[in-house]
């Protein structure tokens, strides 16, 4: 992972805990946090790209993009109950940072981020059901997106 592909994971990263934290406790992910997060991603990897001679990244990254979020959007349009809107809005900012670090490898990247997240949520509930919590009305799944996607950048 070369200087450029760090900084942008460590901005990920810092927002998605941001994310997490408000997610967390509103079952919401404010559209401003989301876009922010996204303007800061589009703006590090285009310097990125254009000072390391690799423009095609970006073309990647905006399919990528359109990809990961057009599949919770229809996941959402199945099954409204079952996945919030920010956590569809979310998906096009982790979808563009998977698919700028993976390239032609995004397809493989997007799910194996989705897989994950759901592994997450799913381990996170089990727990809190074990501990007594009892299952919760809603689950907050931005945490456990962002988490993954940050784990997959990372490894990518």
């Amino acid at each position: 992972m070369d200087q450029a592909q760090a900084v942008a994971l460590a901005w990920m990263t810092v927002w998605i805990v941001a994310l997490s934290i408000v997610d967390l406790r509103s079952r919401r992910l404010p559209d401003p946090m989301v876009a922010t997060l996204l303007a800061g991603l589009v703006l590090l990897d285009a310097a990125a790209a254009v000072s390391g001679g690799r423009p095609g990244s970006l073309l990647w990254a905006c399919v990528s993009a359109l990809t990961y979020g057009g599949l919770l959007f229809t996941v959402r349009a199945l099954a409204p109950s079952g996945l919030g809107g920010g956590d569809v809005k979310l998906a096009v900012p982790m979808g563009w940072q998977i698919g700028f670090a993976a390239g032609i490898g995004f397809p493989t990247a997007v799910l194996t981020a989705l897989v994950l997240a759901c592994l997450f949520a799913l381990v996170w509930q089990v727990l809190g059901r074990l501990r007594g919590h009892g299952w919760p009305q809603t689950l907050a799944f931005g945490p456990w997106l962002g988490a993954a996607a940050v784990m997959v950048v990372s490894i990518t």
